[in-house]
């Protein structure tokens, strides 16, 4: 059996062709710029062949997507592919792993207000692909299914009830199909069972995860929610909000575009919502550099404790996705004064930025790792399992 998972960006589409007889990755591309007046670019590579770069105009996503079919039929057939796996991110009154008919392209858009980027962008793609590829199933995975086990006390928010009757108001949380495979990995390689995932990057979130499952995560109804992220607010108090709606004289849709694409680190620093950019930044001087980095890590750090008390302590504290991987400084002042809680981070193996692995020192009670996440691999699992049992 093969399986194309389809990963639409903003300006980007990005696809991999697994076998999913031994999870090997056949065919994989990215496309960037989409839509761009300047050239863009396309990349492909077969199997373990070199990776071809070629720069090209690429107009919209209906040319995105045709490109990369195209490439892939030079070596394989489109009917060997079984089905085209979406990690699609909410929908009103459905989650779990679910075919995309028009009645769940109409959740998605019931919906939308809460994830319009990217319920757009699934939109688009799943749209485009029904006209190019009209006999092969369009499956899409939630990412609130692996939230489906947090409990009512930690989903519920205060206020009526009957407006969670009625609107479905209650957190949901993302994310999952990363958190879901961090807390695979840390079973696989640390036979961990009580596990904080953080993963950090432009969109980031906090998931406490036991047995496999979460048990509540920092995201609420919306991704918008709960940490900062590059440019989207995070926990806001809601009649700050109104305030401030009030003061601005701004509309829903004003707002909205405050909250989604002016907020976050990007809001605070002034000037980029990259961690990157506010790392370099912060060497210069920069304070509100500093003080993005500083409060999105506090964050981070607030919500690990809050998941320590959830679970009763931890096994283990992962990092994964950009930023998570990726800088040692904020991992070092995210754990910063944790010892008397058992996390000790080793600053060597913190430093040396391991691909995978250990970065805690022997005395930690609760271990500390770096992980790599693995959407697609979740992804394409959960489609194999629907199309066997469907």
């Amino acid at each position: 059996m093969k399986i194309l998972i389809a990963n639409p960006g903003s300006t980007s589409y990005k696809c991999k062709l697994y076998d999913m007889t031994d999870m090997k990755i056949l065919f994989q591309a990215s496309v960037e710029r989409i839509g761009d007046k300047e050239e863009g670019f396309y990349s492909f590579i077969f199997n373990d062949d070199e990776e071809i770069i070629l720069k090209r105009k690429i107009p919209d996503y209906y040319s995105a997507i045709e490109l990369t079919l195209e490439t892939l039929k030079k070596k394989f057939s489109i009917e060997d592919v079984s089905a085209i796996g979406f990690k699609t991110v909410h929908a009103k009154g459905i989650t779990g792993c679910v075919e995309l008919s028009d009645n769940v392209l109409k959740a998605m858009e019931d919906f939308r207000l809460l994830a319009p980027v990217h319920t757009d962008l699934y939109i688009t793609a799943i749209s485009v692909f029904k006209k190019l590829l009209k006999k092969t199933p369009l499956i899409g995975l939630f990412e609130t299914h692996f939230h489906k086990n947090i409990p009512p006390e930690a989903y519920m928010y205060g206020i009526p009830y009957k407006y969670y009757e009625e609107y479905g108001i209650r957190k949901y949380g993302f994310h999952g199909a990363s958190h879901r495979f961090i807390g695979l990995r840390a079973r696989e390689l640390f036979s961990a069972d009580k596990v904080i995932s953080c993963h950090l990057g432009g969109s980031s979130s906090v998931c406490a995860i036991k047995d496999g499952w979460s048990i509540d995560v920092s995201m609420g109804m919306s991704p918008q929610s709960g940490l900062l992220n590059a440019k989207r607010v995070g926990d806001f108090d809601s009649f700050a909000l109104l305030y401030l709606m009030e003061k601005e004289n701004l509309s829903i849709s004003e707002v909205g575009n405050i909250l989604m694409s002016q907020s976050g680190i990007y809001g605070i620093s002034c000037f980029s919502g990259d961690f990157r950019d506010i790392e370099k930044e912060m060497e210069r001087g920069n304070k509100k550099a500093e003080l993005a980095f500083k409060t999105y890590a506090y964050y981070v750090k607030r919500y690990i404790g809050e998941y320590l008390a959830v679970l009763n302590s931890a096994d283990y504290i992962i990092f994964t996705a950009g930023a998570g991987q990726n800088s040692p400084a904020l991992r070092k002042e995210i754990l910063s004064n944790m010892e008397n809680l058992g996390i000790i981070l080793h600053d060597e193996k913190n430093s040396a930025n391991p691909k995978e692995g250990l970065i805690s020192t022997d005395e930690s009670k609760i271990k500390v790792a770096i992980i790599p996440t693995n959407e697609e691999y979740i992804v394409a699992k959960e489609v194999q399992k629907f199309l066997k049992t469907n």
